[in-house]
């Protein structure tokens, strides 16, 4: 026994003294500022180590570490450094507090962009007299690798100001005043390897959970929207087909919970319990499906919320209930008998709730679907994908705009590396034929993406006339539009102002490239907003025979949202919108006719010429 215990004693010792775990570099993540980092894992030697000798050379020592591998150097890793640092300092800054976030610069946009940083890259985008180079081309599929199509796709991403704003301090009650998300640059999204549309699951599935109308009208409270036009337009924006499924009571089954949210008699639904019932009904060809409905919904830490989504189970559900104006419209009256006050709740929309309801439902299932594809909220850009408080934000940014450079060049990108047969074979071409069938299905709805559809149009005025620089893009554009516009004949030197104009959409978008010139010229700083100091300025510009009262009450008028500036939309929505405008509208119109046809005529030599900056074809 004495002997037995000596022994155990001894192996005991043995294993106490044995070299501690040896360190290997065996993970490979990735830092928030996109540099590669490499996380140590440790494991212990399967091969047994004896104590060593007493009085042996080969004392026990601590492991040494091997040095990790060094990441393979980028073709323009030494024209990034300076860029790469903006990034990484933007992302250092404190924004723990709420209200602490501050807008990314220049340099760090233009990193998330992936395009090539420059000292001077506010005056190259200003000026247009050359481009931002694209870089971080090696992460696309080796088929769209070719030198030709990644010059055709740098001039898509170059970030011109009037339609890609970047982001405003935030003020309470909007999203990134209270948000912590970590920003999500183009490189950072590839890294993170998003899921993409494969040859066996593209197809992005719509499944009603609210009974639709039988009789096709859609002016009761509760009746869900007609699906077909989403589904013409999810279509449209990811160049995916999308199918509508027949109704589904999936709600009033077994295994959801519910309650009520105090407005009548509704219900409300768990959505997390909805989304475990949607994911079995996923069809076998599906990317993603997504319940659509009038129903509102909670989750257990949220009185109510708009849409839920599991991107791992590829299973989304969207309200509607909340985006429709009538739900809100509640009107309360006292019962002398009961003596208590009773609400009313209305059965009928009112005209324009139905183009309020679809205008809000494109700018959520939109945002939302993208983050499908591994799209985060969007912190560079006033964007499509900018991250939304409530309807008080989405209503002025998400609706009204489209992807900026960063989030298109995600999307564009994940296409591209698709395995469905509809994966774009030349991204530029993708691009420009993207818009043009949102531009399509905007008119199909007439004035419902009124807004949205200005954007687009002054896009593509951007992109079919080759139009560079930022400044100059609106000038470019209303040049064309004037050049494509054959007047004869003097200007007008009176402006007396006779019958309201009746503005057809020809000549909307003919005003919209001139207003947008007259914009760009009078924004002193350049940041895409106005003042009453400039809007005065421009007003008195136009026609200085309005007085400063007058141009006080037309900037009231402009500002849509009373935030104490007007914007690029506001302008052209303030002056084009109105089917009948008035006096002040009119006599700017007329103005700027007469303006645009001066600017037609002929040149001296010796009189500068103010659109000697445009390409000689223009």
């Amino acid at each position: 026994f004495l002997a037995l215990a000596t022994m155990r004693l001894a192996r005991r010792n043995d294993r106490s003294a044995s070299p501690p775990p040896t360190a290997s570099w065996s993970t490979k993540t990735l830092r928030p500022d996109g540099s590669a980092h490499l996380s140590r894992g440790l494991r212990r030697d399967s091969s047994p180590s004896p104590m060593p000798r007493k009085g042996s050379k080969h004392s026990a020592q601590p492991a040494r570490l091997s040095r990790p591998p060094s990441p393979a150097p980028s073709k323009t890793s030494g024209r990034h450094t300076s860029a790469t640092s903006a990034l990484a300092k933007w992302r250092k800054l404190p924004h723990d507090e709420p209200g602490s976030w501050t807008p990314p610069p220049l340099e760090a946009q233009l990193e998330a962009i992936g395009l090539e940083h420059h000292e001077n890259a506010a005056e190259i985008l200003a000026e247009g007299r050359i481009e931002l180079q694209l870089e971080l081309f090696e992460l696309y599929p080796e088929k769209h690798r070719s030198s030709v199509e990644m010059h055709k796709l740098q001039r898509i991403l170059q970030p011109l100001s009037p339609l890609f704003l970047p982001q405003l301090p935030p003020i309470p009650d909007t999203w990134m005043f209270d948000s912590n998300e970590p920003a999500q640059s183009f490189k950072d999204y590839v890294m993170e390897q998003p899921p993409a549309p494969a040859r066996a699951h593209y197809k992005i599935y719509l499944l009603p959970l609210t009974e639709p109308s039988s009789h096709g009208s859609y002016a009761k409270t509760g009746t869900l929207p007609d699906l077909r036009i989403l589904q013409r337009f999810i279509e449209s924006f990811f160049d995916l087909p999308c199918k509508v499924l027949p109704y589904d009571p999936l709600l009033t089954g077994k295994g959801i919970a519910s309650r009520s949210n105090g407005h009548g008699n509704d219900l409300q639904y768990h959505a997390k319990d909805s989304l475990r019932q949607l994911r079995i009904r996923l069809p076998l060809d599906g990317f993603c499906i997504l319940g659509v409905t009038m129903a509102d919904l909670f989750e257990s830490t949220r009185s109510f919320v708009h849409s839920s989504l599991s991107v791992k189970d590829r299973a989304g559900i969207f309200s509607f209930c909340r985006l429709d104006p009538a739900w809100y419209r509640v009107s309360c009256h006292m019962d002398f008998t009961a003596m208590r006050v009773v609400e009313g709740y209305p059965t009928e929309r009112r005209e324009g709730d139905l183009e309020t309801l679809l205008r809000r439902a494109h700018g959520m299932i939109s945002h939302d679907l993208c983050h499908f594809f591994g799209m985060s909220n969007c912190q560079f850009y006033i964007c499509r994908m900018q991250g939304s408080s409530g309807l008080h934000e989405s209503d002025t940014n998400q609706d009204k705009v489209d992807l900026c450079p960063v989030c298109l060049r995600k999307l564009s990108w994940n296409l591209a590396c698709g395995t469905h047969e509809a994966a774009p074979s030349d991204l530029t071409a993708w691009c420009v034929q993207r818009y043009r069938r949102l531009l399509a299905h905007a008119d199909k709805l007439g004035p419902v993406l009124q807004p949205y559809k200005l954007w687009l149009r002054s896009r593509l005025a951007q992109l079919d006339y080759d139009v560079m620089p930022a400044a100059a893009a609106a000038a470019a554009t209303v040049s064309v539009a004037n050049a494509a516009t054959e007047t004869a004949g003097p200007p007008d030197e009176e402006f007396e102002v006779d019958d309201p104009i009746k503005l057809t959409p020809d000549d909307r978008a003919k005003h919209e490239a001139e207003l947008l010139r007259l914009f760009a010229r009078h924004d002193d700083d350049g940041d895409g907003r106005m003042k009453i100091k400039e809007f005065c300025r421009l007003i008195s510009a136009v026609d200085e025979a309005f007085s400063a009262i007058s141009a006080m009450k037309m900037f009231e008028a402009a500002d849509i949202n009373k935030d104490g500036s007007v914007d690029v939309k506001e302008f052209l929505s303030w002056l084009l919108l109105p089917d009948d405008p008035g006096e002040a509208e009119n006599r700017i119109i007329k103005r700027l006719s007469a303006e645009s046809r001066l600017a037609r005529q002929p040149t001296t030599e010796n009189e500068p010429n103010e659109l000697d900056f445009l390409p000689k074809h223009l």
